[in-house]
């Protein structure tokens, strides 16, 4: 066997070992054929740490943070005791200002990732129970050592600018099926994060995967960036750690369906917990297992909450009664959020747990600043000001007629009585919709626009508040805002679908419907790691909507295999692909046989390189299709950074030098056609 092969093999075997049992947080699916697969990572806080430190080698160590917090503790208990002793047993209730981004892919408001507010405050309403011990919620408990961590939770209502807000942010940051840590950390947090110092940062994004060496290893629930000591050398070597700051979760996970049930959840882990647990570490908790790492006995490391009985690793499920370590006092507190019980099982906090929270917010780096921000208070307010957002674009006719749905809501101190909408799809004219009713501050109302018409391709609609109560918006920075949507048209008599199973193809299914709703084919289960073909007989004029299933909500790419579905053309065009998904995915697809085959090759025929891009981007053109006409750049707010007519090849470039780093959209088009593309400024 060659050499250096033996030692790559023996390397990857290693780490995926370490991997597994180092954060062994998982659950185990048996398959009817006896395999078993990984189905979640309930944590990785610990890995995002360790990625912080290769980044940042001058990061503290555990060690250091320890010692640095200890004394401090000490403080805290210190302080408790005294004021004990004076009759008084509680301090001033801490509330921490909350700001979630919601990371989306263009999906209507409500649909997959793009969860609605509700789901949202209802995460922050299992925070306070969780953390205040409410009496009469799941975050009540009878334990001797479970107390109140008077430490609260509000959604911001200030934001950076001073000014009124809802504590919830929307970014359409393109197709993206899921993210990886490093994604996350290097494009998501740096162009949408609020202060830091301000803000406890909350991103809910649509998956989390962990890779090795480009393996796809298993879905992340969620994970945190641990605090920082203030004063301790080498903290803030680069901006990283403080542009990375808070804490991620996926959107399943997010929220809690017993108090908002018309949410997207994924049971067991669908009460809240996995926030809580994620913003513990946030706040300087650790697993109560103590985190020893691979080959370590967890009945041996410390969490350094004495009241936490020692545990020799996480617990999963509800085991109550288990004595993992039974040689030292105490049976497991399955029951605490820093464990990986499910979501049900969990109900404390100890109160070396709250003593070591209240010292890292008063003490830390971006937690001590959280005791005294404004953000909860509310921003400055304006008499007119009106916020817009896009509810749906209800396309219909394979997506060339689309009739969107706008949410209007009154921020301003008037009663907003009429107001004027422009909107527009990408290179069509402005068309002006005027709502008029009542809305009092805080009262919003949907506006369902006429019907739009758009064009095969890449398409992006606009919408902003032109005017209110007859004059102007007081506050642009709310009222303006854009999505982007595909028209997929083909030219073509018949399809050629193309199925690649994973590993676990018995998990496959998928089925052809008709805008009728008619089955007009279908397929799978399969075989492992099999390629299957079918052609299909499609109808001119006819809009088709392909969905394809997995059984176990990982789609078929790329944690167990790498496979991958395709419909293609009878001249071998590619009309839609992928791979990545959850539990399933539906495509939408129209037939049109007039299609010249520049109109249908045209996406297809143009490339981005390189990409990620830190000076020049270049676009390629293929030989097929004729010299576009223009391209105009979108940040991931939808505004125009950049445009620019092309007239001979030499406009194929574009100088990016100047552009912060982040996620943008070139839209390119010739004539009647364009495409968008995604593409990242490092």
């Amino acid at each position: 066997m060659n050499k250096n092969f033996t030692s790559t093999f023996f390397i990857l075997s290693f780490v995926l070992f370490s991997f597994f049992n180092v954060i062994g947080q998982n659950t185990e699916k048996v398959t009817q054929f006896g395999k078993s697969k990984l189905e979640k990572i309930r944590c990785a806080t610990i890995e995002n740490e360790q990625k912080l430190r290769e980044l940042y080698p001058n990061r503290n160590s555990d060690a250091q943070f320890e010692n640095w917090l200890a004394p401090k503790i000490e403080t805290i208990k210190a302080n408790r005791l005294a004021l004990k002793q004076n009759g008084n047993s509680t301090l001033n209730v801490i509330t921490i200002p909350v700001v979630v981004h919601v990371i989306h892919n263009g999906d209507a408001l409500g649909a997959n990732e793009n969860i609605t507010d509700a789901q949202i405050l209802s995460q922050i309403t299992v925070l306070n129970q969780d953390f205040g011990r409410i009496a009469g919620t799941p975050g009540f408990n009878t334990n001797p050592v479970g107390v109140d961590t008077e430490i609260q939770f509000c959604l911001a209502q200030r934001d950076p600018n001073g000014l009124f807000t809802t504590g919830i942010n929307r970014y359409n940051l393109g197709s993206e099926a899921s993210w990886e840590i490093d994604d996350i950390n290097t494009e998501i947090k740096p162009q949408t994060q609020w202060n830091p110092n301000e803000y406890l940062n909350i991103w809910v994004v649509n998956r989390i995967v962990f890779t090795i060496f480009g393996i796809e290893l298993g879905e992340i629930l969620g994970y945190a960036q641990f605090p920082t000591g203030s004063g301790l050398e080498g903290l803030e070597q680069g901006t990283g750690p403080a542009n990375t700051d808070g804490v991620v979760i996926a959107h399943r996970y997010f929220g809690s369906s017993d108090i908002f049930p018309a949410g997207t959840y994924s049971a067991p882990n669908d009460k809240g917990r996995t926030t809580t647990h994620e913003v513990g570490h946030y706040l300087g908790l650790r697993h109560i297992w103590g985190d020893g790492g691979f080959g370590v006995n967890g009945c041996s490391v410390d969490d350094f909450c004495d009241d936490t009985p020692v545990t020799a690793d996480q617990n999963t499920g509800c085991s109550v009664g288990i004595d993992s370590c039974p040689n030292s006092p105490g049976l497991d507190m399955v029951e605490n959020y820093m464990d990986y019980s499910d979501d049900a099982c969990m109900n404390i906090f100890t109160q070396d747990q709250k003593d070591r929270m209240i010292a890292v917010l008063t003490n830390a780096q971006r937690r001590s600043t959280l005791v005294t921000s404004l953000a909860c208070q509310p921003g400055q307010t304006f008499d007119n000001d009106g916020s817009l957002e896009i509810l749906n674009l209800n396309l219909t006719n394979c997506g060339t007629n689309l009739s969107p749905s706008l949410r209007l809501t009154n921020i301003g101190t008037n009663t907003v009585t009429s107001a004027e909408i422009t909107y527009s799809t990408e290179g069509n004219s402005d068309l002006t919709f005027t709502w008029n009713g009542t809305l009092t501050n805080g009262q919003n109302t949907t506006i369902n626009l006429p019907t739009l018409l758009a064009s095969a391709g890449n398409n992006v609609f606009y919408a902003a508040i032109t005017a209110l109560n007859g004059g102007a918006d007081e506050n642009e920075l709310n009222s303006t805002r854009s999505q982007n949507f595909d028209v997929v048209l083909a030219n073509t008599e018949e399809i050629t679908i193309t199925i690649l199973t994973d590993d676990y193809g018995d998990e496959t299914t998928w089925v052809l419907r008709d805008s009728n709703n008619n089955e007009v084919a279908s397929g799978g289960p399969y075989g492992d790691n099999t390629e299957y073909a079918e052609t299909v007989a499609v109808l001119n004029n006819e809009c088709y909507t392909f969905t394809i299933f997995d059984e176990f909500d990982d789609g078929i790419c790329c944690s167990f295999g790498i496979g991958s579905y395709e419909i293609k053309t009878s001249d071998n065009t590619t009309i839609i692909s992928g791979g990545e998904f959850g539990s399933s995915e539906s495509k939408t697809f129209g037939i049109n046989q007039n299609l010249s085959t520049i109109e249908n090759s045209f996406s297809n025929g143009i490339k981005l390189y390189p990409n990620p891009v830190n000076s020049q981007l270049n676009i390629a053109i293929s030989n097929e299709i004729v010299l576009p006409n223009q391209f105009i750049i979108y940040n991931s707010l939808g505004q125009i950074v950049d445009s620019k007519k092309i007239a001979s090849s030499n406009d194929l470039s574009v100088n990016t030098g100047s552009y912060s780093s982040g996620v943008y959209f070139i839209k390119i088009m010739m004539d009647e056609q364009s495409t968008v593309i995604r593409f990242i400024k490092n």
